[in-house]
């Protein structure tokens, strides 16, 4: 039971969003996700958010994470420039378990699936106009 109870923690865990700040902490070794974010101007911020490792697509969480990051970048509030969502498996491989070990049979999980929001804001008390950072994030390729 408590082998359960360990794997049914780490599969909610999974779905979460992330408060990791990648560029100055480094990778997240535990759940995997976090944001990074450039100002491109004076209170407009590129920032790609990313949700914790899942078996599964979780697009709330990783638009959570970005959210969260907007609101610490943007305490007077912010306008939403451009974003785009997105998900992908992983390139490091699925895993195989044995959920009961009395009886051996192995389970192939699938890699897991990386969702990830990554887009522009323009902080409310920006000396930019919404139009000057609508010009600016059209002139940059990324998203």
């Amino acid at each position: 039971m408590p082998k359960r109870a360990f794997f049914l923690l780490l599969l909610l865990n999974s779905a979460c969003s992330s408060t990791h700040d990648l560029k100055r902490d480094g990778p997240n070794y535990i759940g995997g996700g976090g944001f990074i974010d450039d100002e491109m101007a004076p209170g407009v911020y590129r920032i790609k958010g990313f949700s914790n490792l899942s078996l599964f697509a979780t697009p709330d969480s990783a638009a959570e994470t970005f959210r969260y990051r907007a609101e610490q970048l943007c305490p007077a509030g912010y306008n939403e420039v451009r974003s785009s969502l997105n998900a992908y498996r992983s390139s490091n491989g699925g895993v195989t378990i044995v959920p009961n070990p009395k009886i051996p049979v192995p389970v192939e999980l699938p890699p897991h699936v990386i969702t990830s929001k990554v887009g522009f804001v323009r902080c409310n008390d920006s000396p930019v106009s919404l139009h000057e950072a609508q010009m600016l994030v059209a002139a940059d390729d990324d998203p």
